[in-house]
C-alpha cells in the first residue's frame, strides 16, 4: 500500500515519488506481482516522463508498444522512445532503431535504424550491437559485410546476449575470429598512440 504522504508528494510533482509509485503498480507490491495495475503505472510514469525522467520515458514508450495499460500505439511509443534516445538512453536507442527498421509508428527508414543502433552499440548496448550486426549480416540498409556482422555480434555475444550467441553459431561467424582479433588490435594500437 502506498502511504498518503508519498502520494501527496507525487501529486505535487515529485518525480522520484511518481517513478516509485509507477513501478509499484507496474511490478506489483514489493515486486511480487500483487496489485499490478498497468493503467495506474502508466499514469504515474507518464507524469515523470513529462518532467524529463529518461527511464520513465522509456517505460511509457514500452507500455504503449506492448499495450500495457492502454491500447497498442506505435506512434506514441515512437514519441517517448525518441525523447529518451535523444538523452542517450541506449535501451530506447535500440527500440527506436527497431521502430525505424520495421516501420512501426514511423515510416520505415533503415538509415535511421542504422544510426540509432550504432549510437547504442558504440556505448556498449548488447541489443544495439546485435541489431547492428544483423543489419550487416543481412545487408539491410548497409552493404553486406560478414566481418562487420561478426564484430558487432561478437560484442553482443560477449555480454551474454542470447540471440547474438545463436547468430554467432548459426552463421559460423567464429570463422572470422582472426580478423576480429586483428581489428581489435589495430583499435588498441590507435589508443596507445594518443
Amino acid at each position: 500500500m502506498i502511504d498518503k504522504q508519498r502520494l501527496e508528494d507525487a501529486k505535487a510533482g515529485n518525480v522520484q515519488e511518481q517513478v516509485s509509485i509507477g513501478k509499484y503498480y507496474y511490478f506489483g507490491a514489493w515486486g511480487l506481482g500483487e496489485n499490478i495495475d498497468y493503467k495506474k503505472a502508466l499514469f504515474w510514469l507518464t507524469k515523470a516522463a513529462e518532467q524529463g525522467h529518461v527511464e520513465s520515458q522509456h517505460s511509457v514508450g514500452f507500455m504503449h508498444y506492448e499495450g500495457q495499460g492502454t491500447q497498442i500505439d506505435y506512434e506514441t511509443a515512437f514519441h517517448w522512445y525518441t525523447k529518451a534516445a535523444e538523452q542517450g538512453y541506449t535501451p530506447s536507442q535500440n527500440n527506436l532503431g527497431c521502430l525505424y527498421r520495421d516501420g512501426r509508428g514511423v515510416a520505415e527508414d533503415v538509415e535511421e535504424a542504422f544510426i540509432w543502433h550504432s549510437m547504442g552499440a558504440e556505448k556498449g548496448n548488447a541489443s544495439c550491437a546485435c541489431n547492428l550486426g544483423l543489419m550487416y549480416l543481412e545487408g539491410n540498409g548497409v552493404p553486406e559485410s560478414l566481418i562487420d556482422a561478426a564484430y558487432w555480434i561478437n560484442l553482443s555475444r560477449g555480454q551474454g546476449f542470447e540471440y547474438a550467441i545463436e547468430l554467432w553459431h548459426e552463421h559460423k561467424l567464429w570463422k572470422f575470429e582472426d580478423e576480429l582479433f586483428e581489428r581489435i588490435s589495430r583499435k588498441i594500437s590507435k589508443y596507445k598512440k594518443i
